[in-house]
């Protein structure tokens, strides 16, 4: 088959990909939207629900795009689902599905939405039932706390957008100043995407022939006293925990090597 027939398939296939991604999205607005006048089921109820449909229409869709050889992916997560629970999860962000791939390997995660999803009629009934927080908030900070002391798991990219052309990591003092601020342990998850694609500023189809390799690896939970010294003033250990999480990212990235991967490991 000649490479303009095979770039028109992987068009055809990544466009159908993304089209039953959004109608499952609007389907389940739609159920949750209605759900949201239902009494009889307890909010927190209704939070495990949504995020686990949630969970299973990420995975749907990533293997969907498996099927098509649109991405393939590897994930080696067990340190992170053995984990205390009450810990931010903290991931580089080399592409466009990062997020679609945790909640895949997480039926119960919290993520923080744009303030757009929050205010939408579909999306903020949903967001808002399954206990995610806004970012625009004024009360992010007591917000994440409370999810945290509740045993619950937040979802942070340090970098705050997707990494640079240059493959450089710039982290953000956002995650760093939560973690200090409610005195929370660091799921570190590191995500590896060989050749890079879906990167910022690429098309939604323009994927290498193949499709890129994803691996997802865990590594072990960060409690904040081995990272940096507490004692020092605040402003000092965000600074502090940032560059400890930027060298950590680096060191760990440049040492693995690029996977192959076929298989999905969810456990």
């Amino acid at each position: 088959m000649s490479s303009k027939l095979l770039k028109i398939r992987q068009i055809l296939f990544a466009g159908v990909s993304y089209t039953l991604f959004g109608l499952g999205a609007l389907v389940v607005g739609i159920f949750f939207r209605l759900m949201s006048v239902v009494t009889f089921i307890s909010p927190p109820k209704k939070q495990r629900m949504i995020r686990w449909c949630i969970h299973k229409g990420c995975l749907c869709f990533i293997r969907i795009m498996r099927f098509f050889r649109l991405i393939r992916y590897e994930f080696d997560v067990d340190s992170m689902h053995s984990a205390k629970p009450g810990h931010i999860v903290v991931a580089n962000h080399p592409s466009l599905i990062d997020v679609v791939l945790l909640l895949a390997v997480n039926e119960q995660m919290c993520c923080f939405v744009k303030g757009a999803i929050w205010d939408n009629f579909f999306t903020g009934a949903v967001v808002r039932q399954a206990g995610f927080i806004p970012n625009n908030s004024e009360l992010i900070l007591p917000m994440a706390a409370a999810k945290l002391e509740a045993g619950e798991n937040i979802l942070i990219f340090p970098e705050g957008t997707r990494t640079k052309d240059d493959n450089v990591l710039r982290f953000k003092r956002g995650a760093a100043n939560m973690a200090v601020a409610v005195d929370a342990p660091i799921m570190p998850v590191m995500i590896e995407c060989f050749p890079r694609a879906l990167k910022k500023g690429d098309k939604w189809y323009d994927i290498p022939e193949g499709g890129p390799a994803f691996t997802l690896r865990s590594g072990e939970l960060l409690e904040l006293d081995n990272c940096i010294d507490r004692s020092l003033p605040r402003p000092k250990q965000y600074r502090h925990l940032t560059a400890f999480l930027e060298n950590y990212y680096n060191k760990q990235l440049s040492t693995s090597k690029p996977a192959m991967p076929e298989q999905l490991n969810t456990h």
